[in-house]
């Protein structure tokens, strides 16, 4: 067996008192940003993961906690309705095994690594991170439970959501059957970069948003089977996932004189927001404008919004119950249905 990597093992390579090597991990300001990643950038070379906060705390080597890695800012979580009963349904199971959740937000522009280092958990859910997310590699290296909702889908550990690809399929191919030929797709964040605006192809094509990447997919491979030319279908990404930012992007794609006959939305909460929109410019929906939604959030019924059903408290459920079994490798592909309301109808001529 390899020899045992301790903190005094990392000290002697880089040159410094173990001390330091300490103070890295548990007092990172007194020491510089420089000097700090050399002694992570050597404990990972060693194989040394850091410290573990649970045991350097408690006797019994539990925390007691559920991390919960979002991709957003807190006040977004407790905002967005589908967040919101996600979190509520995981919280419910992790409370059932009296653990509490930490949570850990990552919105853009802001370095949550220390915060995954030092973390007092048991596991983690990640919800929604892009594919090269730094905070992904962060959570692996901590080799704890770890389970990934909505993205990103990671070889050789568990993920909880749907065929968002065929969901969305089948929101096109309902519009397509209505004879609708000119269409718009409101998107959130392709890249956790704070860019909003039409995306040209290449960054479509680089979307490392799961969620994002799928739906686009199943609209855009939808629409090109029907025979729709690709410039027919305006992409628009409006950002972060709230009513507002949807409603400034759909202002500006309804404001053009070849304005889509059907625009399909990534979430709800952007639909409701188009709906804002449509509103405010006098457009009869879905007399002038059909709108599709994703989510089926408590405000889409009562919005008549045609939209896809999926149980965001069934996969708070079911990543509770993955991490309280310790994240045994698995594929969970919950269902999901196609919901038709008022929103939606033929297409004008």
């Amino acid at each position: 067996m390899a020899p045992k990597v301790t903190l005094q093992t990392i000290a002697d390579a880089v040159g410094v008192s173990r001390t330091t090597v300490s103070n890295a991990y548990s007092r990172p300001d007194q020491l510089s940003d420089e000097l700090r990643e050399r002694i992570f950038q050597t404990a990972a070379r060693l194989g040394y993961r850091g410290p573990n906060p649970a045991g350097r705390l408690l006797r019994s080597g539990r925390a007691g906690a559920v991390g919960v890695v979002l991709t957003e800012s807190l006040a977004w979580a407790f905002a967005d309705p589908y967040a919101v009963e996600f979190l509520a349904a995981l919280a419910g199971v992790a409370e059932s095994a009296r653990h509490a959740l930490l949570l850990v937000p990552c919105p853009p522009g802001e370095d949550q690594r220390e915060g995954i280092r030092t973390a007092v958990v048991d596991g983690f859910c990640v919800f929604t991170l892009p594919d090269d997310h730094p905070i992904v590699e962060e959570v692996l290296c901590r080799a704890l439970p770890t389970v990934f909702v909505d993205g990103p889908l990671i070889d050789g550990h568990p993920f909880v959501g749907i065929d968002d690809r065929q969901a969305t399929a089948d929101l096109a191919d309902h519009l397509l059957a209505l004879g609708h030929r000119r269409f718009g797709v409101l998107a959130f964040r392709l890249r956790p970069d704070g860019w909003a605006g039409p995306p040209d192809e290449a960054r479509i094509a680089s979307a490392d948003f799961r969620v994002t990447r799928e739906r686009l997919g199943g609209i855009l491979g939808a629409t090109a089977a029907a025979g729709i030319p690709r410039d027919a279908v305006r992409v628009y990404e409006a950002g972060v996932n709230t009513r507002e930012t949807a409603h400034r992007a759909a202002r500006l794609m309804l404001a053009r004189p070849d304005r889509p006959t059907a625009i399909l939305c990534l979430s709800d909460q952007i639909a409701l927001g188009v709906l804002d929109a449509t509103d405010e410019l006098g457009l009869r929906v879905p007399g002038d404008v059909s709108i599709t939604g994703f989510d089926d959030i408590a405000a889409a019924a009562p919005a008549g919004l045609t939209t896809v059903r999926q149980a965001a408290a069934d996969k708070g459920r079911e990543a509770g119950r993955l991490l309280l079994a310790g994240a045994p490798e698995r594929l969970v592909t919950l269902d999901h249905e196609l919901i038709l309301r008022a929103t939606t109808g033929p297409a004008p001529t």
